[in-house]
This record gives C-alpha cells, sequence and structure tokens, in this order.
C-alpha cells in the first residue's frame, strides 16, 4: 500500500555550492508547463493515491515559484488527494521566501509542516556555501512560521569548510532560542557534481578533517539532547511526537510514489525513478508515453538493513523474519563480527548500531552490500 507521496519542484533562485541535487534556474514560463505536468503525471496515478498518509514537497526550492503558481497547484492537488486522510504535509522553503501570504496559501491547502534551510547562522558560512539570507531574515521566518500555528524542521550543516567551534557553537545557541519541533543536523558530504567538490579537488578549499567532523557531530549529539530533542535517526532530532513521518515511511522501507523530475517511487516491490532532464520530462508528459520511469535495483533484503538501520531504534529483528522468512543473521551472518566489535547491539527485538557505531557505520554497511 502506498503510504507516501512525493512530490520534486526543482528550481531554485541560486545554486548552492554543496548541492548535488536535481536543481535548476530557469524562466517562468518553464515553470509554469512544469507544474502543469505535475498535476498531469498526478492525475495518471490517481488510482495509487487512495491510500496516502503523507506529502512531502522537496526540492530544488519549492518556495521559490510565485505564491500564484504554488496556490493553483495546491488547488489540483486538493481535488486528486483526500485531505482527511493525511497525517502530515511537509514543504520545504528558504527563509528568503517566508512571506505571510505564502504561509496563508500553505494553511489554506492542508499543509502541516515547514522544513527550512538555515545551515547556518554564519554569514561568512553562507556566503560560501552560495545561501542568499542572513541571520535576521532567519530569524524573521521563524517568527512568521511559529505566528501561522504551522510546526517546523530546520535543515542545519555541520563540518563545514572553514567552520569553527565557536560557529557551531552560535548554531547551538539559535536553536535553542528557535525552539523548532525538529531538527536536521547534517555532516556536510563532499558530492562529485558539485564547485565545492571542485574547489577542494584543486586545492583552493581544505576539507573538513573527519576527526573534528566526529567531535562537532557528539557535540550536537549533546547539546540537542539538553534541548529536549530525541535523535532517531543518524541526523534527525525530534521533540516528543514530531518525528518526520513521511521520512519515516523511507527508513521503515514502505511504499511511496514520487511525481516530478528524478523523483523516485517504490511499490510492488520495485523502485523507479523520473528522468532527470527536464524536456525528456516534459515532453513524456505531453506525449502520454508514460516510459518515464527508469526501473532501479532493488533490494528489500538489503534496503531494510541498510535504512532501517540508520534510525537510532535500529530494526526489528522479528519484523524482519516475518517479511523475508529468514533472521536476519541467516541471510547476513557477517553481522555477528560487528556486535563482538561493539559497532551493533541488540537491545530486546532490536538490532542497531551502538553510539560508536553510528560513526564507523560504513565499515559495517561496506561488508554487506
Amino acid at each position: 500500500m502506498i503510504k507516501g507521496l512525493y512530490i520534486h519542484i526543482p528550481f531554485c533562485d541560486q545554486i548552492c555550492t554543496y548541492c548535488d541535487f536535481c536543481k535548476m534556474v530557469t524562466s517562468t514560463h518553464n515553470k509554469k508547463e512544469y507544474m502543469k505536468a505535475l498535476v498531469k503525471e498526478m492525475e495518471y496515478y490517481s488510482d495509487l493515491l487512495e491510500h496516502i498518509e503523507t506529502i512531502y514537497i522537496g526540492g530544488g526550492t519549492p518556495s521559490s515559484i510565485d505564491d500564484d503558481l504554488m496556490d493553483a497547484f495546491l488547488d489540483e492537488l486538493d481535488i486528486l488527494v483526500d485531505m482527511t486522510h493525511i497525517k502530515e504535509f511537509t514543504i520545504e522553503a528558504n527563509p528568503n521566501d517566508i512571506t505571510p501570504n505564502f504561509l496563508e496559501i500553505l494553511r489554506k491547502h492542508h499543509v502541516t509542516r515547514v522544513s527550512m534551510g538555515v545551515q547556518s547562522m554564519s554569514e561568512d558560512l553562507l556566503r560560501f556555501l552560495g545561501r542568499t539570507h542572513t541571520d535576521e531574515i532567519v530569524e524573521h521566518a521563524i517568527d512568521l512560521i511559529k505566528t501561522s500555528g504551522l510546526n517546523f524542521n530546520l535543515d542545519f550543516l555541520y563540518a563545514i569548510p572553514g567552520q569553527s567551534l565557536e560557529d557551531l557553537k552560535k548554531d547551538l545557541d539559535y536553536i535553542k532560542k528557535f525552539k523548532a519541533h525538529h531538527i536536521s543536523y547534517y555532516s556536510l558530504i563532499l558530492e562529485d557534481r558539485t564547485v565545492l567538490n571542485y574547489l577542494i579537488n584543486k586545492h583552493k578549499v581544505e576539507d573538513f578533517p573527519d576527526d573534528l567532523a566526529r567531535e562537532y557531530g557528539e557535540l550536537i549529539d549533546i547539546e540537542l539532547e539538553k534541548l529536549g530533542y530525541h535523535k532517531y535517526e543518524f541526523s534527525n532530532y525530534a521533540k516528543a511526537g514530531y518525528e518526520s513521518k513521511h521520512n519515516l515511511i523511507y527508513w521503515n522501507l514502505e511504499e511511496y510514489l514520487g511525481i516530478g523530475l528524478n523523483a523516485s517511487s517504490q511499490f510492488n516491490n520495485t523502485r523507479m525513478i523520473n528522468p532527470t532532464k527536464l524536456s525528456v520530462y516534459l515532453k513524456g508528459i505531453q506525449d502520454k508515453s508514460l516510459t518515464m520511469h527508469n526501473i532501479e535495483d532493488f533490494n528489500p533484503k538489503l534496503e531494510t538493513l541498510l535504512v532501517g538501520l540508520r534510525k537510532t531504534e535500529g530494526i526489528s529483528m522479528s519484523a524482519y523474519k516475518e517479511r523475508f522468512k529468514k533472521g536476519v543473521f541467516d541471510i547476513y551472518p557477517q553481522l555477528k563480527k560487528f556486535l563482538d566489535s561493539n559497532l551493533l547491539e541488540i537491545q530486546g527485538d532490536y538490532l542497531r548500531f551502538t553510539s560508536e557505531g553510528i560513526y564507523l557505520s560504513n565499515q559495517v554497511y561496506v561488508d554487506i552490500i
């Protein structure tokens, strides 16, 4: 049963130096044509939307499209999805785009959650990352969101080249002040097709040391716990009851439908992905050829481990055995050695990473892939 709907809006006002997501800066005309195509794709899959419980609009920067265009798109979404069944509806946004009118549109269309990309409160680091907001813009945006009554997530980054301990502590102080319902705190990963990767490979920028990244990560864990956030996934922390229901669909390897450019879908034991090129996607929609999806390799036994172990509670061994008819150690006996080396542990019915194992998880993943 498909429980989650992901909608990809790939447009940005500016490309960040570290980002390798499917994104682009384009014309208003292209944006309008794309949003029409999203509606047509959803109409085609309308029979799969019957049991949807969560909606997530990501990007790119969904909030970068004009308010009128967003309003019209959400009107169509209201027709196609029974919103009375929706338990969580998230949209990503940049601080620059948060206005009373934008938030009113979201409230009108049953959005429950805003996920805002802050990344850092250091203006020097923001410029380095290619971000265009300031700390004042972030504070104003959060004030508006709180007034609107929507719950909200804030995205932060650490291990940014040039980031000092003082920078990190400043971000943590602001998190204490903001009182967000949910925090996503990612270690900056060097991705191949990015400006940052080029700069580091050309020795124009020094990469962030791995040992220092771990120290920063451990400090984040300690300080967020003090603030009442529960770490329920490697990079995600929530106040009680505010865990991301949509992302848990991914981490529990449940079924979801992806709409739009480069969006992935997973159902009927199949993983599919849409084209990454805008012209190809638009033509596929226009021609009703419906050959947009490429089938990807999908190994549920393995992926249940890969994504499930990202949750701090780990995976239920009894549920795993019920799903795959064999126990996790029967299928992957090599995992037993990581119990001895204290990277994995068993707590009741759950197999999970230890606090040490979280930071050395690649050692386990490489062994089972």
